[in-house]
């Protein structure tokens, strides 16, 4: 008898605390996270903040969190698991009543890209494990990831470096601009432009005066193919990770010379995926950002062939230094090049292809390969 009053008490119990707690378990719960930034450069260390509050005078016995993200942001110390292109980051935690818990992430940005958390899972549980309670907490964070650069004049050769024995050294990206003398500052002038050797001896400011070349601006041109017969989505990615570094490093040298700059690739963006891009020409801070984020949007896919992408585009490029990045060579790029260059255009070609150095097979084109070689990371672009 004594046991059937035992066992009937704990049954009693046990319904008493499955009704309580599926009162109360997600009640007066708050999640939150929080990037300590939302915008870095690929291969920068960042901070995720999370936040939980049990706003009860109730403790919840255990509480998970799993944060929906992608796999090319890496948590350390986090339980993780990796699902195609997504990352589950697991916390657990204990509360008190009214108890307010943060936990901060260290994370690494191991890839360009736009990343968006839309949000977590937040699962919490009773005492003896008996019933569980979930909900989806919204959390509607963008990162975004901007493209790394590279020595870009340490990574590719010239067919025209090379005469007989002897090698020229020679340049990929031109100075945009030729000195023609100093004058003193006046208000408006860049500080950039300020020559300090003149500085000193004159007890003034003194400024460099320039002259522009004959070509006004730089445009980038991407091709995201990553082989002559690939059609639609990229099979080397890498490659085309690579071809959007080495675009990201001419737009930053035509930035830092105060110089129009553009970028078009026959590539689409994760925001439209329907069209190919091509940007306007601008100059300053904003503009690169913007050229920056359109390189961290380039999806993996391309709308059109490389050469047809430039022959939509002969209207539009006029007396300008051009640079093609493009992982091969072929007769239909080369004829698109040679008709950009009668249209008052500079037109230089780099080639990502490692296996072919080019010989003559396409004369009169300004042509560079890549070395064989390992080539350097030059860093993060400034801010």
């Amino acid at each position: 008898m004594e046991i059937v009053i035992v066992a009937f008490l704990l049954l009693i119990f046990f319904m008493i605390e499955i009704v309580f707690f599926k009162l109360i378990l997600k009640r007066g719960l708050h999640y939150s996270l929080t990037f300590s930034k939302f915008e870095a450069f690929e291969g920068e260390d960042m901070f995720v903040d999370e936040e939980i509050y049990n706003k009860k005078p109730f403790p919840v016995p255990w509480v998970k969190a799993d944060i929906h993200s992608s796999k090319w942001l890496e948590f350390a110390g986090a339980s993780s698991s990796v699902v195609d292109e997504r990352r589950f980051v697991t916390s657990g935690f204990v509360l008190k009543a009214y108890q307010k818990t943060k936990r901060r992430w260290h994370m690494k940005c191991t890839k360009r890209g736009v990343f968006d958390i839309d949000n977590a899972t937040v699962t919490c549980g009773d005492i003896l494990g008996l019933i569980t309670e979930s909900k989806a907490v919204p959390v509607n964070k963008r990162l975004v990831v901007y493209p790394g650069t590279v020595k870009i004049d340490e990574m590719f050769f010239s067919t025209k470096d090379i005469l007989g024995d002897a090698v020229v050294k020679r340049f990929i990206l031109d100075d945009p601009f030729i000195v023609k003398g100093i004058r003193g500052y006046v208000p408006g002038d860049a500080i950039n432009r300020i020559n300090w050797k003149a500085t000193a001896k004159t007890g003034g400011l003194m400024v460099n005066e320039n002259d522009f070349t004959t070509k006004v601006g730089i445009t980038v041109l991407m091709n995201v193919q990553s082989d002559y017969e690939e059609f639609d989505f990229v099979k080397s990615k890498d490659v085309i990770e690579l071809a959007i570094k080495v675009s990201s490093t001419i737009l930053n040298r035509g930035y830092q010379q105060a110089v129009p700059i553009r970028f078009g690739s026959n590539a689409c963006t994760y925001d439209d995926e329907t069209s190919m891009i091509i940007t306007e020409s601008g100059s300053g801070q904003e503009h690169m950002k913007h050229m920056l984020y359109k390189l961290a949007q380039v999806r993996m896919k391309n709308i059109r062939d490389f050469a047809i992408y430039l022959s939509m585009l002969e209207s539009q490029i006029r007396d300008t230094q051009v640079y093609m990045v493009t992982a091969y060579m072929c007769d239909e790029i080369a004829d698109e090049a040679r008709r950009l260059s009668v249209l008052d255009n500079t037109v230089k070609i780099l080639v990502l292809d490692t296996k072919d150095d080019g010989g003559n097979q396409y004369p009169g084109l300004d042509i560079f390969y890549m070395r064989r070689t390992p080539w350097k990371t030059e860093g993060e672009l400034p801010q």
